[in-house]
């Protein structure tokens, strides 16, 4: 089946939407239960930190995976960033630094997830 352009289809088995485009069979996927849902955010790093705790979160569940990288100033060390998979919960994660930040000016970004 190919919807027409704009047609809506909806099933109620996969509970998943997709709107038709004239060419393209059983339309193309819009949303529904089978989409991931992603939170992104930066968390300012203390001086002398070699670790990270970001919470507050208030998830809906569990994350699946959490990506974060460490962003520095000019000059700054190069450090690295690893999430403790026992630390991963709905309010949020941990995170340990290769080595201790020598300034304040360092950010945890990250992108979590569903």
């Amino acid at each position: 089946m190919t919807p027409d352009a704009g047609e809506p289809i909806y099933t109620t088995d996969a509970k998943l939407f997709y709107i038709g485009d004239g060419t393209t069979a059983g339309g193309i996927l819009m949303g529904g239960s089978a989409f991931v849902a992603k939170l992104r955010g930066t968390a300012a790093i203390g001086s002398g930190a070699d670790s990270v705790t970001v919470s507050g979160l208030g998830l809906a569940s569990v994350p699946a995976q959490v990506l974060v990288s460490v962003r520095k100033v000019t000059g700054g060390l190069n450090l690295f960033a690893t999430v403790r998979g026992d630390s991963i919960t709905t309010g949020g994660f941990t995170v340990d630094l290769s080595a201790a930040t020598d300034a304040a000016t360092y950010k945890l970004d990250y992108l979590v997830v569903l």
